[in-house]
């Protein structure tokens, strides 16, 4: 259940230094809050050099690391000897009831994922000779799968001047990476029955709504943003020098409503 009413007339901010911290229960591994829906949730994950995490699953919810900052090992299936390497840039999706656990391969830096999940944040930690039982069992052919930087699908729907490029299309979550182009907006639309959230990793943007399209929040890199279903919003990039790059997520998948 949500903490606070959430209002679904504006546009939702979360400033870099405003995270809440949600989850401490793990030495040298933190969970953070930044953008919270009724369908969707997206934060950040610390984990200190070295750390590695204990065996966890996020029950119903379809979940997404993307790795900001260092490098990553996850383990999963039989006695959790499959290993998969992630780098910076890099997706990994984490279909629901899935147990899995993942160590920082850094000794000197921390490891910093922008991790989202829909339809809520949910995590349960597990033994490792734990045997997860999914009531649901609708995601129960679904593997762990990994979409590296590189290899992004461009065939997504698209408003002007923002490319967007798909990472992953999970049954209730669509994820993927967008560029603004200097000193252009993406005209007016609207993304449907689909709840957004959002990451800036680089650059500043500005997302205009309300009557007349004048009410507007301004995001910096590190902020997270939401955007509530059916809300009509113009993205703008205000530099006229420097490119926008920005994570941003939907459930249940990627609906994009150009009004002009």
């Amino acid at each position: 259940m949500l903490e606070n009413k959430i209002d679904n007339s504006k546009l939702g901010i979360t400033k870099k230094d405003e995270l809440q911290v949600l989850d401490t229960s793990q030495e040298n591994i933190t969970w953070r809050t930044g953008a919270v829906g009724e369908k969707i949730w997206m934060g950040s994950l610390t984990v200190a050099p070295s750390a590695e995490s204990n065996v966890q699953h996020h029950a119903q919810s379809n979940t997404v690391h993307y790795v900001l900052n260092g490098q990553a090992s996850f383990f999963y299936g039989k006695g959790y000897k499959k290993v998969i390497e992630l780098n910076e840039g890099d997706f990994i999706y984490i279909p629901s009831y899935q147990p899995y656990m993942y160590q920082n391969n850094n000794d000197a830096t921390p490891l910093q994922i922008i991790t989202t999940m829909a339809p809520s944040y949910q995590l349960e930690y597990l033994n490792k000779d734990d045997i997860v039982m999914n009531s649901e069992n609708d995601n129960s052919q679904e593997e762990i799968s990994v979409v590296k930087s590189s290899d992004l699908m461009d065939s997504t729907s698209q408003t002007k001047n923002m490319p967007r490029k798909t990472a992953v299309q999970a049954p209730n979550l669509w994820i993927g990476r967008v560029t603004g182009e200097t000193a252009m907006d993406s005209g007016t639309h609207h993304h449907g029955e689909a709840e957004t959230a959002g990451f800036i990793i680089s650059g500043t943007t500005e997302l205009l709504y309300g009557e007349g399209y004048e009410d507007y929040e301004k995001y910096n890199q590190g902020d997270f943003l939401r955007v509530p279903a059916y809300l009509p919003h113009i993205e703008r990039n205000p530099s006229k020098t420097e490119p926008i790059e920005f994570l941003t997520a939907r459930n249940p998948r990627n609906v994009v409503v150009n009004i002009d």
